[in-house]
């Protein structure tokens, strides 16, 4: 098999076909996500890849809160995006389901809390070395 760094490899999970990187995300584990996104306990993640070029610096996962769940008022350094596979994330007010996209994000620009009653499951990217950064919270 063909290697590429950020690739998760050593799951089983990637295939090099027809000049692409294929990943089956079912092989890959469910992981705790609270130390590593800095929030309360309950969020997971399921790392996709992670710093794979020098350039762009990028990490891609899934990150799942369960029902029931409030992610604090936070900020962070890093700018990224959120696109929802299932579920509800309530923002402000409104509810944004499967389909919807937000991004934003960068130091002093607090944001939340996000309200997930029923559960949500979204995909999110951005800088990795910045991705890894600790959400703190914003009063």
């Amino acid at each position: 098999m063909r290697k590429v760094r950020g690739y998760p490899e050593r799951r089983g999970a990637v295939e090099y076909i027809g000049g692409f990187f294929a990943v089956n995300t079912d092989a890959l584990e469910w992981e705790d996500g609270s130390a590593i996104l800095g929030l309360p306990e309950g969020v997971e993640i399921k790392a996709i890849r992670e710093g794979y070029d020098e350039v762009s610096e990028r990490t891609e996962r899934f990150v799942r809160f369960p029902p029931g769940y409030v992610e604090p008022r936070h900020e962070h350094d890093h700018y990224h995006c959120i696109y929802i596979l299932e579920g509800e994330m309530h923002v402000d007010g409104k509810v944004l389901k499967a389909g919807d996209y937000i991004y934003g994000g960068g130091a002093g620009n607090a944001h939340g809390p996000y309200e997930y009653p029923v559960g949500v499951t979204v995909f999110t990217c951005g800088r990795a070395k910045k991705m890894n950064s600790l959400h703190r919270r914003a009063d």
